[in-house]
């Protein structure tokens, strides 16, 4: 029987799961803390995090870090996944955090209907306990700003969650860079749009401008190449649960039109005298 060998070494896996579990605590140490309007509907899924170096470039969003504070030590992107917001299937915002020598927050930025907006305030007076920065989402579009303010200057702030309320309906890929929408075998996009149309406007609300915090939690962390991987199966569980969902729904109209249809037979068994009385 052989063993191994008394001097075997660690595993290159092994240095490189340590490197990803490190990853993640520190991620998870300045995760963003996020505002939300009290009526929104859609709260983040999941979050792929990646730890990025000055000269790196972001493999989940365009862009590189040429023009970051000399001080940067390491970047902390946080790509934030939802499987809905208020007008489209399926949406992503990202943060980034800049972190000093001294793991201190040097700067933050995030998308902005997917440009980019400065995350951290000047007084920096939305930084908390020193590590995270707090952000506001849009209601229910989810761009993130460190002022809520900015969303009031927004003309179509009542529209998108209100009148507008799926209207892009299925959307399938973006600038972010997440991958298409896997759609059902036998099926059209354009039954799939309708669906995913239909789901959203019964979403429809109000922005209420007031806003609660939510934290990111520890479950919903993975590495971004991880998420990647998930969003294809996530989109295709959405639309399962959307057909399944109106299936339902068409059976319930159904059965309540043959509920109809019986009692309104019944009434010309029994008084059609009566009924053709009130036609008159």
């Amino acid at each position: 029987m052989n063993e191994p060998a008394a001097h075997e070494g660690p595993r290159p896996e092994d240095g490189e799961a340590a490197d990803r579990a490190a990853d993640r605590t520190l991620c998870e140490r300045y995760a963003p803390y996020l505002m939300f309007d009290l009526r929104e509907p859609f709260l983040p899924n999941l979050v792929g995090f990646t730890r990025l170096e000055p000269d790196g470039i972001s493999a989940s969003f365009p862009r590189s870090f040429a023009e970051a504070d000399p001080r940067t030590d390491r970047i902390l992107e946080y790509a934030i996944w939802w499987d809905y917001e208020i007008g489209h299937l399926h949406q992503l915002e990202h943060v980034w955090i800049y972190l000093g020598p001294n793991g201190e927050v040097l700067d933050c930025e995030v998308t902005f209907h997917g440009r980019l907006l400065k995350g951290l305030l000047k007084n920096r007076s939305n930084l908390s306990d020193g590590t995270h920065v707090r952000l506001f989402a849009q209601p229910g579009k989810h761009a993130l700003s460190p002022m809520p303010e900015l969303f009031e200057l927004l003309p179509d702030l009542y529209l998108a969650a209100g009148a507008r309320a799926g209207a892009d309906g299925l959307y399938a890929g973006g600038a972010g860079g997440e991958p298409a929408c896997l759609l059902p075998a036998g099926v059209e996009a354009d039954e799939i749009d309708a669906r995913v149309r239909r789901y959203l406007r019964s979403f429809a609300f109000t922005p209420a401008l007031e806003y609660g915090e939510v934290r990111l939690l520890p479950e919903q962390f993975m590495p971004w190449d991880e998420l990647r991987e998930a969003i294809p199966l996530r989109l295709s569980d959405r639309l399962l649960e959307l057909e399944l969902i109106f299936a339902r729904d068409g059976m319930r109209e159904a059965e309540t039109e043959s509920k109809a249809e019986r009692r309104m037979r019944r009434t010309r068994e029994s008084g059609g005298g009566a009924e053709r009385e009130e036609v008159r």
